[in-house]
């Protein structure tokens, strides 16, 4: 009865609040979600009914290789994208634009990228000199930093 107590105190808050914000559709469905949810509980504790929501005994047997795989290279790529971007920003804020910019990054810890190395093209040997000084202060001595001169 203390359930049914609860659940009822619920619905009729919900009703009240609803009637506050007669033309807001995402509430209404937030409401709707809300008395299904209590209905069922309602339902679930007056039949004393539990339900187990564990993963099943082979709980690696869900899992897709080709799939992580799939994922862990679209999340690789995003990160190497995310770094150029960073670079290219870092130089554009000192002047300096790379004609190539490549990034090698560690993935080995789960949550943790590493920028272990990055390379830089450009087109005259000052820019590169100015980009030596600029990224090796930027980036510490935990990244190799390779600055090449294209000379066109």
């Amino acid at each position: 009865m203390e359930n049914a107590g609860v659940v009822c105190g619920v619905l009729v808050a919900v009703e009240l609040i609803a009637r506050l914000c007669p033309k807001d559709k995402m509430f209404h469905f937030v409401k709707g979600l809300t008395v299904l949810v209590l209905t069922l509980s309602l339902a679930a504790s007056l039949l004393q009914l539990s339900w187990d929501w564990s993963a099943p005994a082979g709980e690696d047997a869900w899992r897709n290789p080709e799939l992580e795989q799939y994922v862990q290279e679209q999340y690789r790529s995003a990160a190497e994208q995310e770094a150029r971007t960073y670079l290219q920003g870092l130089l554009a804020a000192a002047g300096m634009k790379a004609e190539e910019i490549t990034v090698e990054l560690d993935m080995s810890g789960q949550e943790q990228i590493i920028l272990s190395k990055a390379a830089f093209r450009f087109a005259y040997e000052s820019d590169a000199q100015r980009a030596r000084a600029l990224l090796s202060n930027a980036l510490g001595s935990g990244t190799m930093i390779e600055v090449t001169v294209d000379g066109h």
